[in-house]
C-alpha cells in the first residue's frame, strides 16, 4: 500500500509528518489487503489570514476501483489530522462491511438461519 503526504501552503515539521504517517497508517493498516493507495493532502486554505482553515483531505483508493474521500477542517493542524484519521478507520470499515453484505454474507460472518438448515 502506498501512503503519500502532500502539503499546500503548510510548513510540515518532522514531528507532524511522522504523526500523519503513524495515525493514518494505523487507521488503514487493518484494511491493508483492501487498500491500493492513500493520499493525505494537508492545506492551509486561507493562507496567512488565519481562522478555521487547516484542511486534511484523505483519498483512499480501494482495490476494485472505489475511491473514498474524507475531509475535515480546524484551526489546529494536529487536531484535524487526528479527527480525519479516526474517520478513515470508520468509513473504510463501513464500506468493506457493505461489500461483504452485497456478496451475501452477514456482517457477523455467520450464515443466516434459513440457509443453514439441511433438507
Amino acid at each position: 500500500m502506498d501512503l503519500r503526504v502532500i502539503t499546500r501552503r503548510v510548513n510540515l515539521d518532522t514531528a507532524t509528518h511522522e504523526l500523519v504517517q503513524r495515525r493514518i497508517g494505523f487507521a488503514v493498516d487493518q484494511f491493508n489487503g483492501w487498500i491500493h493507495s492513500v493520499e493525505v493532502v494537508l492545506e492551509d486554505v486561507n493562507g496567512p489570514r488565519g481562522g478555521v482553515d487547516k484542511e486534511c483531505r484523505v483519498l483512499i483508493s480501494l482495490k476494485g476501483g472505489k475511491l473514498i474521500k474524507i475531509e475535515d477542517r480546524d484551526a489546529d493542524l494536529v487536531t484535524v489530522i487526528n479527527r480525519a484519521a479516526d474517520r478513515v478507520s470508520q468509513v473504510v470499515g463501513r464500506e468493506l462491511e457493505k461489500r461483504k453484505d452485497r456478496k451475501g454474507t452477514s456482517s457477523s460472518g455467520s450464515v443466516p438461519e434459513e440457509q443453514s438448515e439441511v433438507a
